[in-house]
């Protein structure tokens, strides 16, 4: 299997360009807000104590930091396919979108029922407080579930990739939305399916699949706190019983111990590129999956891929406090000064 050397990592980037991915799965804002520590005020009606925003951001996470991710790695044409509240968050997610050239028009946009999914994270100093989600007890109505399939069917002859990405349990990912996923699967065997998938894995099909090790074995019935913690040959069994199911090729993450991936015929770990001083992992997985998705659908094989993407999670780790993105520019001047990186 060729591996990737600098010459072919320029390449592949340059390919990025012509390549067109989608992204349907569960779109969400991280929010920032970092809390002023100037003694607290009373509120006037209440005479509670009141807590005071200085600083507030927001940024895509969730299926949308894959879609930050593609959109940063240079990926030509990227489209999104969800479901937003008809909400401020969701009119900020769709603002950000515009803002990375994002193609929204397979999102649907929801009255009822339905939050836009946020991830609220207080800061006091540089301490994180407990975090306020909203989203967590979404219903998809009838009508928004048609549309999404219709938007799926109506579009993915036009896509070279696919990313199916679940993270929230009341998601979008309903038995006829898995179904019609699954089939497009089959019928366009030539494409790049890429399943990301927290809690409904099991009932996909015939598509390339990542999952961190601490999900890989919970799958098959085992308990482990880190990824760390599970051994190569152990991880190589269940990378292989996973391929048993989809019938393509599996990736699956380690973290510091980096990736591990099994094309059908041979196991392939990818160590993780040292990085020096402070790191914030918080994002690297969707990092991972856009980096890998793009690859593969600009016509790299898996050792690629996965060198890739090793280059780009090695980048985001790096920006603390943000969900992070790596640009062409940043990765090959990474690959051109780590030792452990593609030779020319």
């Amino acid at each position: 299997m060729t591996q990737l050397t600098i010459s072919r990592l320029s390449d592949l980037l340059s390919r990025l360009r012509s390549v067109s991915v989608g992204v349907i799965g569960d779109f969400c804002l991280d929010a920032y807000w970092q809390l002023d520590e100037s003694p607290l005020e009373l509120s006037l009606e209440t005479g509670k104590p009141t807590m005071a925003v200085a600083q507030q951001e927001y940024s895509l996470g969730g299926a949308g930091n894959v879609v930050n991710n593609l959109a940063a790695l240079g990926v030509g044409n990227v489209r999104a396919f969800g479901v937003l509240g008809e909400d401020l968050f969701g009119d900020e997610m769709l603002r950000q979108f515009k803002a990375i050239n994002t193609d929204s028009n397979g999102i649907q946009r929801q009255k009822s029922d339905w939050q836009t999914p946020v991830y609220a994270k207080p800061y006091q100093g540089r301490e994180e407080l407990s975090r306020i989600d909203f989203g967590r007890f979404n219903t998809l109505s009838t009508d928004s579930e048609k549309q999404l399939i219709e938007s799926l069917n109506k579009y993915i002859a036009e896509l070279d990739a696919l990313v199916v990405n679940q993270q929230i349990p009341k998601s979008i990912f309903t038995p006829a939305v898995i179904r019609t996923l699954n089939s497009l699967a089959l019928q366009f065997p030539q494409k790049v399916f890429l399943l990301d998938s927290r809690n409904t894995i099991s009932e996909f099909r015939s598509m390339i699949c990542k999952v961190n090790a601490i999900e890989a074995s919970a799958l098959s019935g085992k308990r482990i706190e880190r990824n760390e913690d599970c051994t190569s040959d152990r991880l190589s069994d269940y990378a292989k019983r996973l391929f048993e199911h989809f019938q393509k090729p599996v990736f699956i993450t380690r973290s510091r111990l980096g990736l591990l991936f099994f094309d059908g015929n041979q196991t392939i770990e990818l160590p993780a590129l040292n990085s020096e001083g402070p790191i914030d992992p918080v994002g690297a997985g969707d990092t991972v999956v856009a980096a890998i998705a793009a690859a593969l659908a600009a016509g790299a094989n898996p050792h690629q891929a996965g060198s890739l993407a090793m280059l780009a999670a090695a980048i985001t780790v790096r920006k603390l406090r943000q969900t992070g993105t790596a640009t062409p520019k940043e990765i090959l001047d990474l690959a051109h000064h780590s030792p452990s990186s593609p030779h020319p």
